[in-house]
């Protein structure tokens, strides 16, 4: 039987083979836990004029403080996510996170999660590490 993705998830899928990124997709049931390992939660902010991505493990609290100085901003203010890969956005990842075997990314259904080795995520989104952490 084949599989097919929703459209957002294939989109994901499609940028992972022409990258030849080896990753996972994975689904699971409404409401259950995402994939074992370490979930990042992402956030967006506009940063004079462009977007900025902050990623950090989801058990965790993002110092706005800390992405505004690794961006080079004096402020910050929300804006609407991107997406994976962020593209068109500066992506700094909390440091903490380089050590796991395998991060995940919640999708734009809450069901798909993308999981990716930290240096995949790196190089996919031109990442930056940083002090993110609330904290620390």
């Amino acid at each position: 039987m084949l599989h097919v993705w929703p459209e957002p998830v294939e989109r994901i899928a499609a940028f992972l083979r022409a990258s030849g990124t080896e990753g996972r997709l994975e689904e699971v049931l409404p409401g259950s836990e995402p994939p074992p390992g370490l979930e990042l939660s992402a956030f967006t902010f506009a940063c004079e004029g462009r977007p900025v991505v902050g990623l950090v493990p989801s058990v965790r609290t993002l110092d706005r403080q800390k992405l505004a100085a690794a961006a080079g901003c004096t402020a910050l203010r929300a804006a609407s996510t991107p997406g994976f890969p962020f593209q068109g956005a500066s992506v700094f990842i909390d440091h903490s996170v380089l050590g796991a075997p395998t991060v995940w990314l919640e999708l734009e259904s809450p069901r798909h999660f993308l999981g990716l080795a930290p240096p995949q995520l790196l190089r996919l989104t031109g990442s930056k590490t940083a002090d993110l952490l609330a904290g620390n």
